[in-house]
């Protein structure tokens, strides 16, 4: 009895599945060879060649040089072509956005940052729309060499769905935000929310890479927690895990945005600790906050506060105490959920280093099971804000791949 033969579309199903794997891997690890990508998809040489051959046809591959030999010829090496396209990073915060563009090599080609403040209303889009074309345009680049957009921004963000549910009012007849930016650019595109972005960033380029188990703390102009369980992020049910900054911890605090009472972003946010230097100032508080400013409070910045503490301002060394012991105290709680090995520390508020790592991890020391600790470390992150443009590109690249090739 004859067997039958393996159906077409199923050997076409597998080839594109090992392409699409070859090139996530050479995006993640870096250039490789014939011999090394055989061995890591259990493919024979003649088949890896073959699909190096049509890769490198199609302007994915190119060759990047030779390796180490242990013995005769030195194998060729090969990469992603770098040129096949750019990709558009939108950074979009309540206090301005960036534009980023980006090569296949995570590369950074063109920055630039615009003066739109995200705004629950359609204007807010009108102006992204109108500010992306003319930087697009500024920049000699036009849509077609993009191969996506990725947009990273704070709240309630459902991926799957292409929506934010904390700004619903971007789009008119309530239509999805993914959706109506594709009407516009016409091209793919990724909507992501900001912390997890950054927590993507860290996993893949920082101080998270080759670890299991992650938090990650941004602490922005409110305060996101990202986390990793092994090996992977995690969303929740509808993609919201991680609002660590609407826990409630003072039930006779302050009104948060959000509508509740007493939220941890009520007093450990960027937007909390401007409004506590602001408080302590009108109080009668010894600062020299009010010089960095001119004696104009209204200009008083997280960059004010940050410098006056690292200048030995004991109001703004107080503040940041303060500000990061409760947020040690929120961290700590979490810590027991997730049993991490790395808290990543970043956002606006890392920047103060040691004068808001030092508080967290004293929370972290004194409320935590002493059994949790062993084995956590806590980092600033060594990216900064590039952790959150770098994980947006990498959830871009690994969502455009998957659809090339599927």
């Amino acid at each position: 009895m004859e067997l039958e033969a393996e159906p077409s579309s199923v050997i076409d199903i597998r080839k594109n599945k090992i392409r699409s794997n070859l090139l996530l891997h050479l995006y993640k690890n870096g250039d490789t060879s014939i011999n090394k990508m055989a061995r890591l998809f259990h493919a024979s040489i003649p088949s890896a060649t073959g699909i190096v051959n049509e890769l490198m046809k199609e302007d994915w591959i190119i060759e990047t040089g030779t390796g180490p030999a242990r013995a005769g010829r030195p194998p060729v090496l090969y990469g992603l072509n770098p040129k096949k396209y750019l990709t558009l990073i939108m950074d979009i915060n309540r206090h301005g956005t960036q534009f980023v563009i980006f090569d296949l090599y995570n590369q950074l080609i063109i920055k630039k940052r615009v003066d739109i403040k995200l705004e629950d209303s359609p204007e807010f889009l009108h102006q992204l729309y109108e500010e992306t074309d003319a930087f697009l345009n500024t920049h000699n680049i036009s849509v077609g060499k993009l191969w996506g957009i990725g947009v990273s921004m704070p709240g309630l963000i459902n991926a799957s769905q292409g929506s934010n549910l904390t700004y619903q009012n971007l789009t008119t007849e309530n239509i999805p935000l993914v959706t109506a930016l594709k009407n516009h650019f016409q091209i793919p595109i990724c909507l992501f929310n900001d912390t997890k972005a950054t927590t993507i960033g860290e996993h893949r380029f920082g101080f998270a890479l080759n670890k299991t188990q992650v938090l990650t703390i941004n602490i922005d102009w409110g305060v996101g927690l990202g986390v990793i369980i092994n090996g992977e992020l995690f969303n929740g049910a509808s993609g919201f895990a991680g609002e660590l900054g609407h826990i409630q911890v003072k039930p006779d605090g302050v009104l948060c945005h959000c509508g509740k009472i007493g939220c941890l972003d009520t007093i450990t946010s960027a937007e909390a600790l401007i409004k506590q230097a602001k408080d302590g100032i009108a109080s009668g508080r010894v600062t020299t906050l009010t010089k960095l400013v001119n004696h104009k409070l209204s200009d008083l910045d997280t960059v004010h506060i940050i410098e006056a503490a690292h200048s030995g301002d004991e109001f703004s060394i107080d503040l940041l105490s303060n500000l990061g012991f409760e947020l040690g105290k929120g961290l700590a709680t979490a810590v027991h959920l997730f049993n991490p090995e790395v808290v990543i520390i970043g956002g606006l508020l890392a920047e103060a280093g040691p004068f808001i790592s030092n508080p967290i991890a004293q929370a972290i020391n004194k409320y935590c099971l002493s059994d949790f600790k062993n084995t956590l470390s806590i980092h600033i992150s060594k990216l900064g804000a590039k952790s959150r443009l770098l994980g947006t590109q990498a959830y871009l690249f690994e969502h455009l791949i998957s659809r090339q090739f599927s």
